[in-house]
């Protein structure tokens, strides 16, 4: 399994790190779980920041202005912007925390070879996002209610 570090660098919203914590361990669990015990880098690195520091990250490293949710560097280190995750979360009515646990699984699953580049990537990306979200939600007994 792989290692984890969690680091806040941003200073805007007060994150409950050791729920993160505790849904990341769990989604690395899931994915390794399906995709194999080698589909994952020895050690991942979540780094949170704001709009202004992943909208950096963007530029320099995919050439592209503004901010985004999530960017995953394949050697193990995902930028999770929590600015993007509180807005995303109004907009969707969704809360921070699961927003998060979105991200996070997103950038997992791009560390074990899924892409989003294509409909069909995009589709089989969506679907197994969705799949693990849902199962880390259930583990944390936070899994929203169903009518």
């Amino acid at each position: 399994m792989p290692s984890l570090e969690l680091l806040n660098r941003q200073r805007k919203r007060r994150i409950d790190t050791r729920l993160f914590r505790a849904s990341a361990e769990l989604a690395i669990a899931k994915v390794v779980e399906r995709f194999g015990p080698n589909s994952l880098p020895e050690e991942i690195i979540v780094v949170l920041v704001s709009d202004a520091l992943i909208s950096r990250i963007h530029r320099d490293f995919m050439a592209t202005d503004g901010p985004t949710d999530v960017i995953t560097f394949q050697h193990g280190e995902i930028f999770i912007s929590l600015d993007t995750a509180e807005r995303q979360g109004k907009k969707f009515s969704s809360d921070l925390e699961r927003e998060l646990r979105l991200y996070f699984v997103h950038g997992l699953l791009h560390l074990s070879g899924l892409d989003d580049l294509t409909d069909q990537g995009f589709a089989e990306m969506a679907t197994a996002q969705e799949a693990i979200v849902q199962q880390v939600e259930e583990l944390l007994g936070r899994a929203p209610a169903r009518v």
